[in-house]
């Protein structure tokens, strides 16, 4: 019975920084994740491609639109 104290105390110290080290993990993707990252990242992508390419997006984007205005 002795014995088993130092192999629980072993996985609940692994435990416990284990939960530490998902949660720091979290609260660092919520700091670098927002509407605004994503809306940049996405025009960064838009202007990256050719003309042609644009062309297709922008038609796709008129489509959805359309599609959720009428709902």
């Amino acid at each position: 019975m002795i014995a088993m104290a130092p192999l629980t105390i072993l996985f609940a110290a692994i435990s416990v920084v284990s939960a530490l080290t998902l949660a720091y993990l979290v609260w660092q993707e919520g700091q670098r994740v927002n509407k605004n990252n994503g809306m940049a990242a996405f025009h960064r992508h838009l202007d990256a491609l050719s003309d042609d390419s644009r062309a297709h997006v922008r038609q796709q984007l008129h489509d959805h639109s359309n599609k959720q205005g009428r709902r």
